[in-house]
């Protein structure tokens, strides 16, 4: 017979698992030990409330917490009482059923983000290395050098260029590019940008009847814009237009996903693309998607996750 304490340490446990937030918490520390900023980040929750999470966790002795220097870390208890551990021994095979689908590209990212192990190749030196580095050069310098790997004979057009980010990135390392927004307003943000360069041509004009010749440009690019064109595949038909034979058109956006809040706090007219979506722009028009890849999401994050697609245009 179930004892009074054994019964409420069983009920404490059963509210503690019946939250689908907390379940997801349990799936992320049966694998890793983590802090609560990185939970928050993880599920991308307020972290005032991811500790009110791990405090009922806590509580119902499903989790364990250790100090780190300044720091609190949770992870799966190795001591919970029997009837815990049994009901524990229920819940745990269908945790895969509670998992958010980017839960994991998050999470990696996120350890990505760790210093170095000090018992790591590098040992002492190498732990501090990569501080050190942050702080002598930043973190952009990589991405600039990368870049240099483009031709620098490209002309390129960055379609629904807003204020220009993509096309300042890319202007230093191509012969020219075109940047096309139909709001005048960010055309005239983009010509006052501190940085901007005389290889950027600004001009207004929609991604559904783009102001450019046939054949005009090497690649085409649109980044985070066609969730926001009534008629995506019309503006992909266009870009291919205006593109070269052999030539390339890039697509950054957000993966298809469910907030559909979106449609009215940013006025969003499609929740993300799956790729049969983008392969469905391809057809009829002579492209193919060469590429599509998922990318890895910032720490921090809160915005669905992104992917690139490479189409090529024949």
């Amino acid at each position: 017979m179930a004892t009074a304490s054994g019964s409420s340490n069983l009920l404490t446990a059963l509210a503690a698992l019946s939250d689908h937030a907390r379940l997801r918490m349990l799936r992320l520390l049966a694998a890793h030990e983590l802090s609560v900023g990185e939970l928050a980040q993880v599920l991308q929750m307020p972290q005032s409330t991811a500790s009110r999470h791990l405090k009922l966790l806590l509580e119902a002795e499903l989790v364990a917490r250790r100090s780190d220097r300044t720091a609190a870390l949770y992870r799966l208890s190795t001591a919970m009482r029997p009837e815990v551990q049994n009901l524990w021994g229920a819940i745990q095979p269908t945790l895969s059923d509670h998992e958010d689908g980017d839960d994991g590209p998050r999470l990696a990212a996120i350890l990505a983000e760790r210093r170095i192990d000090t018992r790591s190749f590098f040992g002492e030196v190498g732990g501090e290395w990569e501080r050190v580095r942050r702080e002598l050069f930043g973190t952009g310098f990589g991405a600039q050098a990368l870049l240099s790997l483009l031709d620098p004979s490209l002309v390129m057009a960055d379609l629904g260029c807003g204020i220009g980010n993509a096309a300042l990135l890319v202007a230093p390392c191509v012969k020219e590019v075109i940047a096309v927004d139909r709001e005048a307003a960010m055309l005239d943000a983009a010509r006052r940008h501190p940085v901007a360069t005389e290889n950027i041509t600004y001009i207004e004009g929609d991604v559904l009847d783009i102001p450019l010749k046939n054949d005009s440009v090497d690649v085409a690019m649109f980044f985070l814009v066609l969730h926001h064109v009534e008629e995506p595949a019309a503006a992909i038909a266009e870009a291919a237009r205006i593109t070269r034979s052999g030539g390339r058109i890039l697509v950054v956006d957000m993966q298809e996903h469910d907030r559909d809040e979106y449609r009215h706090t940013m006025g969003h007219l499609h929740l993300g693309f799956s790729d049969t979506a983008v392969e469905s722009w391809c057809k009829g028009i002579g492209i193919n998607v060469t590429q599509r890849r998922s990318l890895s999401p910032s720490p921090g994050a809160v915005g669905p996750s992104l992917f690139c697609a490479v189409l090529d245009v024949s």
